[in-house]
């Protein structure tokens, strides 16, 4: 295993999202090592690393949070010493633009590339979906620039919800040609490579440029294929 991602819809830590996190955690051996990031979650983070560690110990795993909750702490060595020590990481959601702040172009990110290029599996829930692409959106502003492990792709996720609230077309009208936007429905995941849809939802992917906005979709348990231009 190299270089996994698995982006999650949102509405993590929940009871519908444990097959999809099963499969995510067999892909390593017995009590598999997560570390939680909830520095999204920016009005409550220990309450969201409490859900996720007791949500990942009841699935067998060895649960703990990394408590990197602002730029300051994406500069401390010892909280990104903590990083070493896990199988997989979890960013859980809230503030999109707020995570992609604290970890753009620091160190406890570049600690992150660099395992992760070593085996580690990268998890993004909602907001920690988003960042991890090349493009970011941010409603009543547009496209930011993200952390860019994805190239060529942004994250919609809550697609069911958001879809129509963000409106689809302004966003793909906004993407540079060919970009792929990838709505992902809650307790859902877009995991690879090679990429397949994991969890009770769907995964439906946009190309834009295309004349017809109308979405490649994709079930649980379906490898996807992404649209030619």
């Amino acid at each position: 295993m190299s270089e996994k991602i698995a982006l999650v819809g949102g509405n993590e830590f929940r009871q519908n999202c444990e097959p999809m996190d099963r499969a995510l955690l067999a892909q390593f051996g017995k009590r598999p090592r997560v570390r939680i990031l909830p520095t999204a979650a920016k009005e409550s983070p220990r309450l969201a690393a409490q859900n996720g560690i007791r949500y990942f110990e009841k699935l067998d795993a060895e649960a703990e949070a990394v408590n990197i909750l602002n730029r300051l702490d994406a500069q401390n060595p010892a909280l990104i010493s903590l990083l070493e020590k896990a199988d997989l990481f979890y960013f859980a959601g809230g503030n999109p633009i707020y995570l992609l702040e604290v970890f753009k172009d620091s160190p406890a990110w570049s600690e992150m590339v660099r395992l992760w290029r070593r085996d580690r599996l990268l998890a993004g829930s909602s907001a920690g979906a988003m960042i991890l692409g090349e493009k970011i959106w941010d409603p009543g502003q547009g496209w930011r620039e993200g952390l860019g492990l994805l190239p060529g792709l942004a994250v919609l996720p809550h697609h069911a919800a958001l879809a129509s609230r963000w409106g689809v077309q302004e966003m793909l009208g906004s993407l540079p040609v060919g970009f792929i936007l990838a709505g992902i429905d809650e307790a859902t995941a877009l995991a690879g490579p090679p990429w397949q849809v994991l969890g009770v939802g769907e995964v439906f992917l946009y190309r834009a440029g295309q004349i017809s906005p109308t979405p490649h979709v994709f079930k649980g348990g379906q490898d996807v294929v992404f649209p030619n231009p």
